[in-house]
């Protein structure tokens, strides 16, 4: 299958390596070239340091023999005008879009596009972590994917320390910090809290 990726973040290199492992052919594209350096020496793909949505940039990308593009830059309009220009413009068979205001969740879908709200989806996952508290991790299957959420009791050599300083296996992600009092910090707004006695630090990991 012949996949356009737009946007090198974490999550755009992320899936840029995961989808060419499969023996997809994978195109990125990302404003910042500086970018690609998220994506695996090994990776095989095509990488163009351009502005994904400029259709020229686009074209040059293979976007007019993809089947599917994933819009996952870090802006929601950027995600949003890459979609329409795929399905308008060059007819892409299949557009998935990433958005982080869940508000806006239900406007992209009236647009026919398919939908990926981070937000969401941590909201859900954090609840099932909560819910099953007395357990050491939960497992959630996304496909043929599995997913281990776990909520881990911050030893004392970790008090005082912000997440960022906070070392885990390099298959693990820090979601974010369930407190004390029951309050979630997510990652992003979590930047310079500074653990204490009785949180747990929330961290998800393919397996």
């Amino acid at each position: 299958m012949n996949i356009l990726i737009a946007g090198c973040g974490r999550v755009g290199a992320g899936l840029a390596n995961a989808l060419y492992k499969e023996g997809h052919d994978v195109s990125v594209v990302d404003r910042d070239p500086e970018s690609f350096v998220l994506l695996e020496d090994a990776f095989t793909g095509f990488r163009l340091a351009g502005e994904p949505i400029d259709s020229a940039v686009l074209r040059r990308a293979g976007i007019e023999e993809c089947h599917l593009v994933a819009a996952v830059t870090g802006d929601d309009n950027t995600n949003l005008m890459v979609a329409q220009i795929a399905r308008e413009i060059f007819r892409v068979p299949k557009v998935l879009t990433r958005l982080y205001d869940p508000a806006r969740q239900d406007i992209y879908e009236q647009e026919g596009l398919h939908t990926v709200c981070p937000t969401n989806l941590t909201v859900d996952l954090i609840q099932q972590i909560i819910s099953q508290a007395d357990q050491d991790n939960t497992r959630v299957v996304f496909g043929n994917n599995t997913l281990s959420l776990s909520a881990l009791a911050v030893p004392a050599s970790h008090r005082g320390k912000t997440l960022a300083q906070v070392g885990l296996s390099a298959d693990e992600s820090i979601v974010g910090v369930l407190r004390k009092d029951g309050t979630i910090l997510f990652h992003e707004a979590a930047g310079s809290y500074r653990l204490k006695k009785g949180d747990r630090v929330l961290c998800a990991r393919l397996v």
